[in-house]
């Protein structure tokens, strides 16, 4: 089953891409995100490059755990156009994750605007960069700051899934 690609840390900094660069060659998400802004998720399907070495070949993959509850201690990673990293430097905090309003979750977190679509990966391993992904960053509190708010992996994120594996 396909998964989320890259390991923290490994995939891009300040400019330099180890591991190749990927097209994307397409992408969904759900009309409610465009029209009301919930259910801020989405999927990218990535073109394997003419060397034939797919991303996950590269980098390995996340697994994706659909229908987990808030409440779990996760990391979230994100690429803030703060200062001094303006996007080049990937960041993270860990915490545990709390319910929200409108099917969110929350986690203590400030790694501001630009870290948005950063996977919040329960039971990482810090030896071996693998947990399994159970939101993403979706938007902060008003200028960007804590707490980071990612929505539950619930149905729609499945649905999103399941439509990008189809292709």
């Amino acid at each position: 089953m396909p998964g989320v690609a890259g390991q923290a840390g490994l995939c891009y900094a300040k400019g330099k891409a180890p591991y190749g660069r990927y097209v994307v060659k397409s992408t969904t998400t759900f009309r409610s995100w465009a029209e009301e802004t919930v259910n801020d998720v989405a999927a990218m399907v990535v073109a394997t490059p003419a060397t034939g070495k797919r991303l996950t070949d590269a980098v390995a993959a996340q697994k994706i755990a659909f229908g987990r509850p808030a409440g779990e201690r996760v990391t979230a990673f994100g690429y803030p156009g703060t200062t001094p990293q303006r996007g080049e430097e990937l960041l993270h905090c860990t915490g545990t994750s709390q319910r929200a309003p409108e099917g969110e979750q929350r986690v203590p977190c400030d790694l501001g605007g630009g870290a948005s679509g950063g996977p919040w990966l329960a039971g990482l391993d810090s030896a071996t960069g693998e947990g399994a992904v159970v939101s993403v960053n979706s938007h902060g509190e008003g200028d960007g700051g804590p707490p980071m708010y990612g929505p539950t992996t619930g149905k729609t994120a499945r649905a999103v899934y399941d439509a990008a594996v189809r292709g």
